[in-house]
């Protein structure tokens, strides 16, 4: 198999040059701004709502990005406690309904097809993006709930140096420099956080509900990633992306059980090499990755060790076509993966997934700009079958004065991962692979003016999916089984305004809201899930609100977030009881000619809540964050 995979990586690398060589009679002139050089990038799809969130910000950049989504916007995270596993419900969906995209790769874990968010830095990122919808068109198997895109930018010549520390023993040293000489630049990021995390809280299981100090739940973690660009031409370049990271972990114990000993060690290697050639009619790519995770978890109180390891191999080729006449893009590829994964829960043996994927695109602008469509198509086979054709198709019209209506219709699917298939007792080799149809409407308005921007949004979605997936209990072990039918529906409404006045000061107001429904049409004999009851740890309403007030070097930034009651039942007897939490933070920055200082002090839960996302996980009722970033950038302009 590896064989045919360094095959697949030969020819089409051939196939490239051999067009590579046809495009030097392309014109040379700059491709039109209205022009995408990637159908699959967010900004392409003109149907999604997409949300990005910075991490220049400085102290933003402290936290994983787990918390960065869960205190900014109004999608939920199922966080189990601080620095533990966290992991995304985009619009009432599982943790492996949302692929998390690096470099054009898809981190999707193949053992559980899920990525937890606590052990993704931002420290490493320029910024990330979250796109909600179905994107299985795009990204294969799981993208059903939405996309989240790790990105990072080239970057002037730089070195920042920054130091944080906060409550509960936290401190996180970090490192970024950048070099770029010619042809060549080269980026390298260092970051090392240590914590303790033995944080007050209320233990809600104890009679008199006790305060008590969280205990076995200290975290260290350390990583890099190195990137490096080549110009190996005046329209192509080469690029170079590793990314190395380790993590330790006690992993803390439910309030009802007063000791604990069990901890964690992650380690994830990840590296990725691009060629690309873009001219104004033709580009071309080539990408190659390469995966690997492993954890080993122990806990000696229960004589229990376990030790997993995944490796994946990618190889993607891509060959886009501009039409300009008709202000239009075609673009093609094909994607082979294969993913090989030893554990104990294997029975210590190998099992592997094969994927192979051809996918199209076609993005057009007419109306003289104000219509734009996508289409898309996908096709892949797994381990030599073939899963659903995957068609997509989306839509922005612009009216006057602002307003803009956008929709999608899509189908999407995942296929069973290699725990749901094979893990010792309880994997399930007869599971069906998900399949659904995703459709939504929405509206969007608007305007900027001289020292106004205004923008707001509101939509509705659907979504059908046939077999869902579910780990359920079974006798004395848990198993995976398909769910007939599960049927995801809500709205969504956004308002974003910002306003800058003429002596230096300038105010940010902005605001996000969605209401989720989630429910199993169909049910089966054997499965305990109730039709028409919500899917538990799915809130039905979640909010969120952000103001930020400026003036001159100095910006105070105050955000809030409400988090519906939760089902812990599947018959809705049982809930965990909704939160509200207010978070605040301050950042002073100092320049003087080249150098800048920025000192930020955050803090979190400061109305002291006593909340629970995971029943029986406690969270801390406050926390801070302060610390000082020094950024040397030569000749910067202010």
């Amino acid at each position: 198999m590896k064989y045919s995979i360094l095959v697949c990586f030969l020819l089409m690398f051939q196939a490239q040059w051999a067009l590579a060589q046809t495009a030097t009679r392309d014109s040379v002139k700059q491709l039109p701004h209205h022009l995408v050089q990637d159908n699959r990038i967010p900004e392409a799809n003109p149907g999604l709502p997409q949300t990005t969130f910075s991490t220049h910000v400085s102290g933003r950049n402290v936290q994983s990005l787990a918390e960065i989504i869960s205190r900014n916007s109004a999608s939920f995270i199922r966080q189990y406690s601080p620095g533990t596993l966290s992991s995304p419900s985009i619009r009432g969906t599982g943790a492996a309904h949302t692929a998390l995209v690096w470099n054009g790769l898809n981190l999707q874990s193949s053992m559980n097809g899920q990525l937890d968010l606590s052990l993704v830095p931002a420290i490493l990122f320029d910024h990330f993006s979250l796109q909600s919808g179905a994107g299985a068109a795009s990204w294969g198997t799981g993208a059903i709930g939405g996309t989240m895109h790790l990105a990072s930018e080239t970057s002037p010549n730089h070195l920042v140096l920054q130091q944080a520390i906060g409550s509960f023993g936290f401190r996180q040293t970090a490192l970024d420099l950048a070099f770029k000489k010619g042809r060549f630049a080269i980026r390298t990021r260092l970051f090392d956080t240590q914590v303790k995390n033995d944080f007050p809280f209320v233990n809600t299981a104890l009679y008199g509900h006790p305060k008590q100090n969280q205990i076995n739940a200290a975290q260290a973690m350390k990583g890099w990633m190195q990137d490096v660009t080549l110009q190996t031409g005046k329209h192509s370049h080469l690029q170079l992306a590793l990314w190395g990271q380790s993590a330790q972990r006690q992993i803390p114990p439910i309030e009802t059980i007063p000791v604990a000993a069990a901890n964690q060690s992650d380690d994830t290697w990840r590296a990725m090499l691009l060629w690309k050639r873009a001219t104004t009619r033709w580009d071309y790519l080539f990408r190659t990755g390469f995966l690997q995770e492993g954890t080993r978890f122990n806990d000696s109180l229960l004589n229990m060790q376990a030790s997993n390891n995944a490796q994946s191999y990618i190889a993607e080729s891509e060959v886009g076509k501009h039409f300009s006449a008709i202000h239009s893009r075609l673009q093609v590829g094909f994607n082979s993966s294969y993913s090989l994964a030893k554990a104990q829960g294997y029975g210590n043996g190998n099992v592997y997934q094969n994927r192979n994927a051809v996918f199209a695109s076609f993005r057009t602008e007419s109306i003289k700009g104000k219509l734009i469509t996508l289409i898309q198509a996908r096709q892949e086979w797994f381990n030599a079958s073939a899963v659903p054709f995957i068609p997509s198709v989306s839509a922005a019209y612009s009216l006057a004065k602002g307003w803009k209506f956008r929709g999608q219709i899509a189908r999407s699917f995942r296929v069973p991962t290699l725990n749901d298939l094979y893990w010792q007792p309880g994997g399930n080799s007869s599971l069906k692979p998900e399949s659904g149809i995703a459709s939504e409407l929405g509206l969007e308005y608007y305007v900027e003016k001289t020292s106004n921007v205004f923008h707001a949004k509101a939509g509705a979605f659907s979504n059908h999916v046939n077999n869902w997936i579910v780990w359920l209990p079974s006798n004395s072990f848990w198993t995976p089984l398909n769910v007939p039918q599960v049927f995801s529906r809500g709205a969504e409404m956004g308002m974003e305004w910002h306003h800058h006045f003429k002596s230096s000061h300038s105010i940010h107001l902005s605001s996000n809201a969605q209401y989720v429904w989630v429910t199993a049409s169909k049910t089966a004999n054997g499965i305990p899930v109730e039709v028409g009851k919500q899917l538990v740890y799915v809130p039905h309403f979640t909010w969120n609100g952000r103001s930020a007030y400026r003036w001159k070097d100095v910006q105070v930034e105050l955000t809030t977030t409400f988090t519906g009651e939760r089902y812990i039942t599947s018959d809705n007897s049982s809930a965990l009881p909704g939160y509200f939490l207010l978070n605040a933070s301050v950042t002073k920055e100092v320049k003087w000619k080249a150098h800048l200082f920025s000192l930020f002090f955050n803090a979190f839960n400061v109305l002291k809540k006593s909340y629970q996302v995971i029943a029986w996980r406690p969270m801390p009722m406050y926390s801070f964050q302060t610390g000082l970033s020094y950024t040397f950038q030569p000749n910067s302009k202010k």
